[in-house]
């Protein structure tokens, strides 16, 4: 009697699907959003190598170029989809992870600066996921939401460790700032459509992620003051109290904390990161953050009533030193 060779369902064993052959081409965005997985990490594959199929001297067609804007709006609308449709806990982290890595596997054809051509590449695709998110964020349901937010931590640790591949260049920070405070950024400060979760969600996760990138060799010698502009702006600028609150929470008095004591909170901020492009100690530290949240409140542009908490957050701040 010959052997069965079926399992349940009918499926024989040696007709299981082969996965297909990875090429490096850009996907369809119906591909991205289809309702079969394989289907959709297929097409992560076929990105993943497309965007990172560059090559120095490479002429003619093949390999990766920055997109134009309305193409990148596009790519980004399908894998806002792609991560939309991830439904398992397990998936939906892999997912994250292997989206946020795009930022770090981007290689473009280019006949000049390779490291130039990288970094510019994968900020316009680091604005291009800002700029979907901005634009579908209130679409996003409650059941979907913390996934989402998962999303965001992956996406500012790589935005870290892309900057600390470029040591910490002004390029690399000053271009990461602007995405974050720009017309379409989560941290504008100036388009009142922007969700404010956002904001506070990117205040809750960001010095924890670069606590971690820091403990990296690659990661020291960060710019600490630059890398909290966005945060400093917005406390001095926005017209929602509640968002001023809880950006002074859960950044500005953790950190301040942090650097006026000896414990292992923010450990790696405290003692590897640089003021001026020279390495400083966490008393150093803390006096220069809080010269630069004065500094901004000085600003013709700082709302009186922000001007106001923060000359009264850095006299607080002052005042408790000067009694220890």
């Amino acid at each position: 009697m010959a052997p069965n060779n079926t399992v349940k369902g009918g499926k024989s064993k040696g007709k299981e699907r082969a996965e297909p052959k990875t090429e490096a081409a850009m996907p369809f965005g119906k591909q991205f959003a289809h309702t079969d997985k394989a289907i959709r990490d297929q097409a992560v594959r076929n990105l993943t190598a497309f965007l990172s199929a560059g090559g120095d001297g490479v002429e003619g067609e093949g390999g990766y170029t920055r997109l134009e804007e309305k193409e990148m709006a596009k790519l980004w609308k399908g894998l806002f989809y792609c991560f939309w449709m991830s439904d398992k806990p397990l998936v939906q982290q892999a997912l994250a992870t292997e989206l946020s890595e795009l930022l770090l596997r981007i290689n473009p054809r280019t006949t000049g600066d390779r490291a130039a051509a990288r970094l510019d590449a994968s900020l316009a695709f680091l604005e291009g996921f800002w700029t979907a998110l901005v634009r579908e964020w209130h679409g996003i349901d409650r059941l979907r939401i913390d996934k989402y937010y998962m999303l965001i931590r992956r996406y500012v640790n790589a935005s870290f460790r892309l900057a600390a591949r470029a040591e910490w260049s002004p390029a690399a920070v000053g271009g990461i700032n602007a995405i974050l405070t720009g017309p379409h950024g989560p941290m504008s400060w100036q388009d009142a459509s922007v969700p404010m979760s956002l904001a506070t969600h990117l205040g809750d996760v960001y010095l924890a992620e670069l606590d971690k990138v820091m403990a990296s060799e690659e990661g020291a010698g960060a710019p600490l003051i630059e890398l909290l502009r966005p945060h400093i702006e917005l406390v001095a600028r926005t017209r929602n109290p509640t968002l001023l609150r809880r950006l002074q929470e859960s950044v500005f008095a953790p950190l301040l904390d942090a650097l006026k004591s000896d414990g292992d909170a923010m450990r790696n901020i405290a003692t590897k990161s640089t003021v001026d492009g020279r390495p400083v100690d966490a008393a150093a530290l803390r006096a220069a953050l809080l010269r630069a949240l004065f500094a901004e409140a000085a600003q013709e542009s700082t709302r009186d009533s922000n001007r106001r908490r923060l000359y009264a957050l850095v006299r607080a701040e002052e005042d408790e030193e000067d009694d220890e």
